[in-house]
């Protein structure tokens, strides 16, 4: 969730590229833990994606993977995140002078304990020109974990003791969510979209102007 009632996810988890075609029978389980959801379970009211992936003329890399904007946004039937709490979010930044970022991605990998307990992981992560401009990180998790977030500063700062941040002062945002990855399971690697004033900011304007009672 980045809004009380809004949660952040990957395009392809709720459209099908280029076909005009919204998948139904969305449902959000927030901290969901090997069949328990402490927080209940959540439908959805409407989701967002941006014309062109809708339409299928995103630029992608191949088509309808590794795009430019293999974002969305469902806004659920009520707001979880007044109990949860809520993730802020980025765009056009975090990145250090030689083009890197330290992520953190969650995410439910069905190749890691059968989806199902969230699973972690902390990478490096570098925007990749030739691939849309997409993010990648490295990771060992594989299918079930797309739309997972990719969240820059992740945690409680600690009280700094002879120690300093790094350069980039957010804390606890979602920069990207988790887009693509490789149907072998050689590869230990995978790319997101990156959040832009262009995806991310158009879709958030949207829905909290027609759900402001969900932002």
């Amino acid at each position: 969730m980045i809004k009380p009632g809004i949660v952040v996810t990957a395009a392809h988890c709720v459209a099908n590229y280029g076909q005009k075609q919204f998948y139904t029978g969305w449902q959000f389980a927030p901290a969901y833990r090997n069949g328990a959801a402490p927080y209940g379970v959540w439908g959805a009211a409407t989701a967002y994606i941006l014309t062109s992936y809708y339409n299928g003329t995103d630029g992608c890399y191949q088509y309808g993977v590794i795009c430019p904007d293999d974002v969305a946004l469902i806004v659920l039937t009520g707001t979880p995140g007044n109990s949860t709490g809520w993730f802020g979010y980025w765009y056009g930044g975090g990145f250090t002078s030689n083009g890197l970022a330290e992520i953190t991605q969650l995410g439910y990998p069905c190749g890691l304990d059968n989806c199902a307990y969230m699973e972690r992981n902390d990478s490096y992560g570098y925007k990749n020109t030739t691939y849309s401009n997409n993010t990648i990180i490295g990771t060992n998790m594989n299918g079930g974990s797309s739309g997972g977030p990719w969240i820059e500063n992740f945690g409680l700062p600690s009280s700094l003791t002879g120690e300093t941040n790094g350069s980039f002062p957010q804390q606890n945002v979602v920069v990207g969510v988790t887009s693509w990855g490789y149907t072998s399971t050689a590869p230990k690697e995978a790319g997101a979209s990156p959040f832009t004033s262009g995806n991310i900011n158009v879709l958030i304007n949207t829905a909290c102007t027609a759900y402001p009672g969900r932002c």
